[in-house]
């Protein structure tokens, strides 16, 4: 990018309430469901309906707003956002627009900057169109999904800053219950402004709206293009047009979807359905209770207590539940380092392995910590204990009766390892000649073959050091 501009990014995300009903009905907000099948007469905008509004989504709306530092406005109003468009059944979206429930709060991101948050307000979700060869379909089950639209200020500064907010938005939002923040089902979305100006300059540039980003790497891939994009537009002398473009991922590339000079005018106007109302200073209180301790708070004391490093707590704290899991497993085995080892190496391998759902892990912290324990004093060896920890995985059956089960107790008897390595010296001149004559790992071929013929239960370390000890023995024999 040119030396004297500078990039000018807002981002506006929508994510889904964790609730089980809709936001002015009580349809299910269940995922998978049969097209068309959870709705009714409320969400599918019936003459003569009246909407109640979730008293759960409200509740969890205002403790995003208190996580975000935002003022939260004590007036509950809800306004009909109108436009015409298949997807949305009664021709208008109940939403708050001229009075959001909170304004003006900020979300601190890793590098310590903070980004201000402009709004944060309730409204539904559409339905979602399923577009065909010849034809499209359309399914309403999401119509009425209690959303919450986040705004932040043009105060991000690049594609790298822009993925770091929304990572750490998740995150935040995730912590507190707000949210599960799936992006695979669609209950986070993101669409981004950006615009560039010269450094210096307090006006904005021309604003580009980007849409169609399924991941946050994906919008951080879209910015990084759009920045080229401009500057080179901006070199050249050209204008560029206030517009909504598309990300296609498959291209790398932003196209035009329409072009606007001016704001779409939505003729917002009262919901006379809903009446307004005054939010309790108990209603906050209780909700401001339930925040709870924030990402980036955790991680500061994680480093602190457990003395792990910048990396590794980053991994730690990347999910509350694995935070959790880790600070309960400690409890139980002092070896924090070797905790978070085996839960950032071996275990998030097979949590992967097995879906990546926190619902199907069954191992309790104090069963994982008894393997991690157990391979740290030597009662197992690093396969051994892999493989104790992948059958509790999704059982969380007894450690001690795997291992007697599997015959998995580490072999660490130097009289029965002593017979193992005169083997491998003998069954394997050519690796032994190597060592000799000063192939220092030739040896791990040696110990690999114990390992084989111990079926696994050798325990490396002691091998290796009976093999040594042998081979220097043998050296100095012949030589």
């Amino acid at each position: 990018m040119g030396k004297e501009l500078e990039t000018v990014i807002g981002l506006e995300v929508h994510v889904q309430l964790d609730t089980k009903s809709k936001i002015f009905c009580s349809c299910s907000t269940g995922f998978g469901a049969l097209p068309n099948t959870n709705i009714c007469p409320v969400c599918c905008g019936y003459p003569g309906v009246l909407p109640v509004l979730n008293k759960k989504a409200l509740f969890l709306a205002l403790r995003v707003c208190l996580a975000l530092n935002c003022r939260v406005n004590r007036r509950i109003y809800f306004e009909r956002k109108n436009y015409f468009y298949p997807d949305l059944p009664k021709n208008y979206q109940i939403s708050q627009y001229a009075l959001p429930l909170g304004e003006d709060g900020f979300l601190l991101i890793p590098s310590g900057r903070e980004i201000r948050i402009k709004r944060v307000h309730l409204e539904e979700d559409a339905g979602k169109l399923i577009h065909r060869k010849d034809y499209s379909l359309v399914d309403f089950n999401r119509a009425g999904i209690p959303l919450l639209e986040i705004v932040s200020y043009p105060d991000i500064n690049s594609p790298q800053e822009a993925f770091d907010y929304l990572t750490q938005l998740k995150l935040t939002l995730q912590y507190i219950g707000a949210s599960t923040c799936d992006m695979e089902k669609g209950y986070l979305r993101c669409d981004a402004n950006i615009s560039l100006r010269k450094k210096g300059e307090s006006k904005l540039g021309t604003k580009v709206e980007l849409k169609n980003m399924n991941t946050f790497r994906g919008v951080r891939d879209a910015l990084e293009y759009e920045v080229k994009r401009q500057t080179k537009i901006i070199e050249k002398g050209d204008k560029i047009y206030q517009e909504t473009r598309l990300w296609d991922s498959s291209q790398g590339k932003t196209f035009s979807m329409r072009r606007k000079e001016e704001a779409h005018d939505y003729r917002y106007f009262p919901e006379p359905d809903l009446v307004d109302f005054k939010i309790e200073e108990e209603w906050l209180e209780k909700e401001r209770s339930l925040i709870g301790e924030l990402p980036l708070t955790r991680k500061k004391r994680i480093l602190k207590d457990y003395q792990l490093q910048e990396g590794e707590a980053e991994v730690v704290v990347s999910s509350k539940w694995l935070a959790d899991f880790f600070e309960e497993a400690c409890v139980y085995f002092k070896d924090y380092k070797k905790i978070a080892s085996w839960l950032i190496g071996p275990f998030l391998e097979i949590f992967y392995a097995e879906g990546g759902d926190w619902d199907k892990v069954k191992v309790t912290p104090k069963n994982f910590s008894k393997v991690v324990r157990y391979f740290s004093t030597g009662k197992l060896n690093n396969l051994g204990a892999k493989k104790v920890l992948a059958k509790i995985f999704t059982t969380n059956a007894d450690v001690d009766k795997v291992i007697e089960e599997e015959g998995l107790v580490q072999v660490s008897c130097e009289e029965e390892l002593t017979k193992f390595v005169d083997e491998a010296i003998v069954a394997n001149p050519n690796p032994v000649n190597d060592y000799l004559k000063g192939k220092q790992q030739a040896v791990m071929f040696l110990v690999g073959w114990v390992m084989k013929k111990s079926r696994g239960k050798a325990n490396p370390k002691v091998v290796r050091e009976i093999l040594e000890k042998k081979l220097r023995e043998k050296g100095g024999k012949d030589g």
